[in-house]
């Protein structure tokens, strides 16, 4: 135990006096309607005679955030950003219905965890106890769908549970970080993109807007 706490507190020094900065944030983390749009489709082939679904979704809701990020100098106002972020939403109902028929199929029950791994750019406006930035990044994003169902009697249709794509994006904000002497507190708004580069046919963009608390240890901020 005295060995841990020895080698955090020589870790928080060293980052303390270095030109790099560790943050962990947390927040809220706000979609559009495509973030629950599993199949990239409004309509599903069910892989059976007459059996082409149209999906019905429901609106998407907020969900939350967590991550960390580094922050490193590399000019007077010019920040490297770079960093895992875990965007969670909560479960949303995705019903499947017959095309011709109308009759509901299968009801989904499908949950949205989002993670972009991003690499940019902070520019600092001012330098100051309050110090307002600009920032954009680009992300590798993993979108994963968590998906229960309940199958109707002799329909014999079998869903993934699990499906999982890949995409490239970016994200535009703007931020503050306040020094608390010890610590900088860190308030950031960003637009993310998460699916610029990689979509297939007929996907739809999937954005959300993350407003976010954090903390950091270090002095990524040259007051003047």
């Amino acid at each position: 135990m005295k060995n841990i706490l020895l080698f955090i507190f020589l870790f928080s020094t060293y980052v303390t006096y270095s030109q790099l900065g560790i943050g962990f944030h947390t927040g809220l983390s706000t979609p559009n309607n495509q973030i629950n749009n599993v199949y990239n489709s409004d309509k599903l082939d069910l892989k059976k005679p007459d059996y082409f679904g149209d999906l019905i979704r429901e609106s998407t809701k907020i969900g939350y955030h967590i991550g960390m990020k580094l922050r490193l100098n590399m000019s007077e106002n010019l920040f490297f950003v770079g960093g895992i972020i875990w965007n969670k939403f909560p479960q949303t109902t995705i019903d499947i219905v017959n095309s011709k028929t109308g009759d509901t199929l299968i009801s989904l029950q499908a949950t949205q965890n989002v993670i972009p791994i991003s690499a940019g750019l902070n520019l600092y406006i001012m330098q100051s106890t309050i110090s307002p930035y600009l920032t954009g990044d680009l992300a590798y994003t993993i979108i994963s769908n968590s998906i229960d169902y309940k199958q109707i009697p002799l329909t014999g249709v079998e869903i993934d549970p699990n499906i999982t794509d890949a995409r490239a994006g970016f994200g535009l904000g703007a931020g503050l970080d306040i020094d608390l002497k010890l610590v900088y507190l860190n308030i950031e708004g960003k637009y993310n993109i998460s699916n610029l580069i990689g979509k297939v046919s007929e996907e739809q963009n999937k954005n959300y807007f993350t407003l976010s608390l954090g903390v950091y240890f270090g002095n990524p901020v040259n007051k003047q």
